[in-house]
């Protein structure tokens, strides 16, 4: 058997990546090649919905190669409006002749998509120029106006607002879909500068900015990952908000639909004025208008090795996890707290599961997936029934939840390993990055300036009710004996209808009860100070985050838990309660939240407040509540948090009349969507985290 030394597997790695650069950027070529030209009927911003790798892939007797375009961060939009398509395939080309190997081909591929994209430009504003031929004065210069944009940005940079975001536009749209960023920050240098020459005005501006929401709007809505930040600081640390932000917070009111995902970042010099905006859109209902607390975040970042100037430029990704603005990407692994409290009961092995785990991912239209979990059974942590105090049970816990969360560390590791070696990123996005475009260098490899991985682990809320009623039901009132718990766990409580109300009734997370605060709260702490400890790759720590996507997943492979929840019954999203054990009201989980670490896992920490629409009308009551439930929270240290609002009769007439009830939209976790459109567990997950007015 011949045996592969590393120089030889370094040389067949170099060789296959330098393939796969160029394939992708065949690929890419084809794809803009094969798309037609298209001009709207209204407006001025050209354009497709969005383009279709999979005609590529009709072309080909295999899938077409595109690169990984990982789509959790966003593009370098900075460089692409300051290059423009042209000036990256020039500075690429320029680069790539001072080079050679793996960086001159990457680079040269970076410059075929970039050039590519300048053609297509051009095909646009040749169509415009097409259909002026016969039209009406005043649709002449709607078309002019196209065909002088795209025409601009094919051989150039932008040089005004409606060029830059229509440069935009197309990159974003020849990326496929991904985050978006902080757009206000990006394109605020073409506005101050139109505004001061008059060619523009703020209406006119508001116009456009509602065309390109209508334009994420078209097509799939959702999880889209169309996660766009407004507001926050510069790199100096003055307030960055400016007329742009303001705008697109306009801008999604005048829409009102799920996409973009709008957050805002807000800071001791926010003004009161853009956080009665932000309230405005709460208002809504949608679950827009996430807030961000740049003291909470930027203290965390800094401590975990972000240069200052670059955390101070922080977004965040496709859902409500922290990114650096066109400086990093992110990777990530999901630890299940929950399940590691099962295998804690059962000594390494798993409850009886009482119905099948399979579940969709979250609209009703996708495919029905078989589940389990991903945890390490089998870690033998003690034996539960035999345990004669609550601190044996806690540390045995303790134990085992810190020995899955190393397993998962050890896998995160090695796919940062893997991907170094062999990962290889889409061309086109690659070239937005000033790294990737004076070395050469793959993202992957060297392009992001700041590393960016993380583990998450959400649902410790719902873990700490489960602690909570062991202690109370089983140590202190000694109301059962471990066992006798064990068995009604397996049984799914069925005939143990007095022992689960003792269950349910325990303290549990978001009614300000350090009963149960103070069991989250350590966890939490553990959690995080694992994380921030563990060796890297990259010499810089991960990033721990209290975040779970994956919440309505793991409720099918977590059996009954001691916080008297059945099987497929919800468990908390993130740093939340459990659905439908918060009965304190909104300032309660407040203050239940803030006691955790939550500046400190600066990867995602965030906790949602859903509250019924008869808690926060549409009117001056209503914003008085919202406004002074941020500014509590923001006094409290609450790094991040979403505020959702839904009338819970309307949700149910929407599950039995779904027909009548299309345009009604809900927050989802880091995205808001139809609420017609999601499969029945999460539909019935958010109406039972809905707080009622009781």
């Amino acid at each position: 058997m011949s045996i592969v030394t590393q120089a030889e597997q370094t040389t067949t790695d170099i060789y296959r990546r330098v393939q796969v650069a160029e394939r992708a950027a065949d690929t890419f070529e084809a794809m803009v090649s094969g798309t037609p030209a298209s001009i709207p009927d209204s407006g001025i911003l050209a354009g497709p919905d969005t383009f279709t790798w999979e005609a590529i892939q009709k072309q080909n007797d295999r899938a077409p190669e595109r690169g990984e375009d990982n789509l959790h961060f966003s593009m370098n939009v900075g460089t692409l409006l300051r290059l423009g398509f042209v000036g990256i395939a020039q500075t690429a080309e320029e680069r790539a002749c001072e080079t050679h190997g793996e960086p001159a081909a990457f680079l040269s591929a970076i410059a075929r998509c970039h050039r590519s994209s300048a053609t297509f430009a051009e095909a646009h504003a040749i169509a415009a120029d097409e259909l002026c031929a016969d039209c009406t004065d005043e649709e002449s210069q709607r078309l002019t106006q196209i065909r002088e944009n795209c025409r601009a940005v094919g051989v150039r940079a932008p040089a005004s607002f409606a060029e830059a975001i229509q440069l935009f536009w197309f990159a974003w749209c020849l990326r496929g879909k991904g985050t978006i960023g902080r757009l206000d920050q990006h394109l605020y240098p073409f506005y101050k500068r139109d505004m001061e020459s008059g060619c523009v005005s703020k209406n006119s501006v508001l116009s456009l900015l509602i065309e390109l929401w209508n334009g994420f709007n078209r097509g799939t809505t959702g999880d889209t990952l169309r996660n766009l930040m407004v507001g926050g600081q510069d790199h100096q640390g003055q307030d960055a908000t400016n007329d742009l932000s303001y705008l697109m917070i306009e801008a999604s009111l005048a829409v009102c639909k799920p996409e973009p995902h709008l957050s805002a970042r807000v800071h001791k010099n926010t003004s009161q004025a853009f956080i009665d905006s932000l309230v405005d859109l709460q208002l809504l209902g949608h679950g827009q208008g996430t807030v961000y607390n740049d003291e909470a975040l930027l203290p965390s970042l800094i401590e975990k090795g972000v240069p200052t100037a670059s955390a101070r430029n922080y977004s965040n990704d496709g859902c409500t996890e922290v990114t650096i603005d066109g400086e990093s990407g992110i990777s990530f692994l999901q630890m299940e707290a929950v399940k590691s409290l099962e295998l804690t009961l059962f000594n390494g092995e798993e409850n009886v599961l009482h119905g099948t785990p399979t579940g969709q991912y979250v609209t009703s239209i996708q495919a029905i997936r078989q589940l389990e979990t991903s945890l390490v059974a089998g870690y033998r942590t003690g034996d539960f029934s035999s345990m004669t105090e609550f601190d044996q049970f806690y540390e045995a816990f303790l134990d085992q939840y810190l020995y899955q969360v190393d397993r998962k560390l050890e896998e995160l590791t090695q796919g940062v390993i893997g991907s170094t070696e062999r990962g290889c990123s889409s061309p086109f996005l690659s070239g937005t990055f000033p790294e990737s475009l004076r070395t050469g260098l793959d993202p992957f490899r060297g392009g992001f300036t700041v590393p960016c991985h993380m583990l998450f682990s959400g649902s410790i809320p719902t873990v700490a009710d489960g602690l909570a009623a062991v202690r109370q039901v089983v140590f202190e009132q000694k109301y059962c004996s471990p066992e006798s718990l064990l068995v009604a766990l397996r049984a799914n409580f069925d005939g143990h209808d007095s022992l689960r109300r003792l269950c349910l009734a325990a303290p549990k997370f978001g009614n300000d009860d350090d009963r149960v605060d103070k069991i989250a709260t350590d966890i939490a702490r553990r959690f995080c100070d694992r994380v921030k400890q563990w060796p890297t790759p990259t010499g810089k720590p991960f990033w721990p985050a209290l975040y779970n996507h994956l919440f309505n997943d793991f409720t099918k492979v977590v059996g009954a838990t001691p916080d008297g929840r059945r099987w497929n019954d919800p468990i908390g999203e993130h740093y939340s309660p459990t659905p439908g054990k918060a009965t304190g009201g909104p300032t309660a989980v407040i203050r239940s939240a803030a006691k955790g670490p939550l500046g400190d896992a600066c990867g995602s920490s965030v906790f949602h407040i859903s509250l019924a629409r008869a808690m926060a009308p549409r009117s001056s009551e209503g914003k008085e509540l919202l406004g002074g439930l941020i500014a509590g929270a923001l006094q409290k240290g609450v790094a991040i948090m979403n505020t959702a609002i839904y009338d819970v009769s309307a949700l149910r007439e929407a599950q039995e009349h779904p027909e009548r009830h299309r345009d009604i939209i809900v927050r989802v976790w880091g995205f808001s969507a139809r609420f017609v459109e999601l499969c029945e567990d999460m539909q019935n997950h958010i109406i039972q985290r809905a707080l009622q007015d009781e």
